[in-house]
């Protein structure tokens, strides 16, 4: 007598009829889990960029500045802002300038050259500009406000560097 014949059950645990079913199962999760995933990346819309003035409002918020350190911090986030469009007025002309120059038939290297040491000039201008304004901003900060700070943008800095290695692949 066998074992089907006795109403006995063998002993192994899984059919191949329920290892089908579980294969199954398992497959059509992934595929809805593929599929949701697709959907999601396609219907939320992309975010867009924080512009400088966002991103030192959350900063500030993050400080606990006060009063006298948030006028402070004001002036500074207005002169940051005002030597970037600074910046950026006087080196845009300057490289418009040197690349029209290269494009020419028989571009003047000295000119060329010449026009990318001033851009140059602007950017040097700029960051020792920024640099003597954030540390005396910094002088005025506790050692918890300072440290906030610089972790902001360390932070800034590493995303701005992992956005520039994603584009250049």
């Amino acid at each position: 007598m066998t074992a089907l014949i006795a109403g006995v059950r063998s002993a192994r645990k899984f059919s191949p009829r329920r290892l089908v079913g579980v294969a199954l199962a398992v497959s059509v999760a992934l595929n809805l889990c593929f599929v949701a995933g697709a959907l999601w990346s396609r219907l939320t819309p992309p975010q867009s960029p924080v512009t400088a003035s966002e991103r030192f409002h959350r900063l500030a918020e993050t400080l606990d500045l006060t009063a006298d350190q948030r006028v402070a911090y004001d002036a500074y986030v207005a002169g940051m802002l005002a030597r970037s469009q600074h910046l950026r007025k006087g080196v845009e002309p300057v490289l418009d300038a040197a690349w029209i120059e290269i494009g020419k038939p028989r571009p003047d290297e000295a000119r060329v050259r010449q026009l990318f040491e001033e851009a140059s000039a602007w950017r040097r201008a700029f960051q020792e500009d920024a640099l003597a304004a954030t540390l005396s901003l910094l002088n005025g900060f506790t050692p918890t406000q300072r440290a906030k700070f610089i972790a902001s943008e360390n932070e800034r800095h590493a995303a701005a560097r992992e956005r520039r290695l994603n584009n250049a692949r």
